[in-house]
């Protein structure tokens, strides 16, 4: 009974994805693309940082690498991004892979701190290359149309991430029921006891950053597409890095479904004060989101998610 009123909610629920969209205009419609993007990019992060426990502070660079694999293959080959994302996702799986094998052997913040000196590196270099890169100058995309992922209208964008979502949902419900998440979750808990068990720790966590980073390249095409524009200061940004994990840790870390809820809560609370006090307050939505996740990781360690499971334990 209440399996078959689960299925009915969310059959209702992507009905409803599908149909209202088409009676919103431009401006709802960007609004609802950015919290579908930040969803996504949320479930990507959660892969390592929900479900493997390790928590990364520069994520932003795998999300650049992304942008910037596809957009140059765009530009200087003519190689669609629906092609092209595979391959950013791809060099932002090496990058992850990298970050984790040099980090991850340590325990500690030492995930942290090398995710986010890894973005530095990234901006820097995104910045020097610019004979490759644009520099400081970033890259215009100028080609139009379907073939290119470049739309005229936000409902075909919306449409597209929200494809993305779907995907990301579906993805990690299988990887919570698969061997290797279900061994993700358990060196999370306690590594001592998963490595008691034959689980090979370090191993576990580089493939859960490298899949992590590969799900943040895919997105990073999206976000290229979408803005039409990359510059390294503004993708490969702290803040980004910062906001994915907000967004996971508040909708419920190590969930299919956490990424969803903290965007629909975070991120039009985020353009709200952006509005107000953006142009005044530099920053702004850094401190925002480091409070909202200091906040979140001592009073509600589940987020909004695990809140809800605790009151309806069948609810998952």
């Amino acid at each position: 009974m209440l399996k078959n009123l689960r299925f009915v909610t969310a059959f209702l629920i992507l009905v409803l994805s599908l149909i209202l969209p088409m009676f919103l205009d431009e401006f709802f419609l960007t609004i609802l693309v950015q919290m579908l993007m930040w969803a996504y990019l949320a479930m990507a992060w959660d892969v390592i940082g929900g479900y493997g426990g390790q928590f990364s502070l520069g994520h932003a660079a795998f999300l650049g690498l992304g942008a910037y694999t596809s957009t140059l293959l765009l530009e200087n080959y003519g190689i669609s991004p629906w092609l092209g994302m595979f391959a950013s996702g791809a060099i932002a799986a090496i990058a992850g892979a990298f970050v984790g094998f040099a980090s991850l052997r340590l325990r500690g913040p030492f995930f942290a701190l090398g995710t986010i000196a890894f973005a530095e590196l990234t901006q820097l270099l995104l910045t020097y290359l610019k004979d490759v890169t644009g520099g400081p100058l970033g890259i215009m995309i100028n080609r139009t149309g379907i073939e290119y992922m470049l739309f005229e209208k936000q409902l075909h964008y919306y449409y597209l991430i929200l494809a993305f979502v779907i995907f990301g949902t579906l993805f990690l419900r299988y990887f919570e029921n698969s061997k290797f998440g279900m061994a993700l979750m358990a060196l999370r808990e306690d590594e001592d006891a998963a490595e008691s068990i034959g689980i090979n720790v370090y191993r576990s966590k580089v493939l859960g950053a490298t899949i992590s980073a590969f799900l943040t390249g895919l997105g990073g095409t999206f976000y290229a597409q979408w803005i039409h524009y990359i510059r390294p200061d503004t993708i490969v940004r702290l803040d980004f890095s910062v906001q994915m994990a907000a967004i996971d840790v508040v909708g419920g870390a190590g969930s299919p479904y956490g990424g969803i809820i903290g965007a629909l809560i975070l991120v039009p609370i985020s353009l709200y004060l952006n509005a107000i006090f953006g142009g005044m307050i530099a920053g702004l939505s850094t401190v925002l989101y480091g409070i909202i996740l200091l906040v979140v990781v001592v009073t509600m360690p589940g987020g909004i998610y695990g809140i809800i499971r605790r009151r309806f334990p069948a609810g998952r």
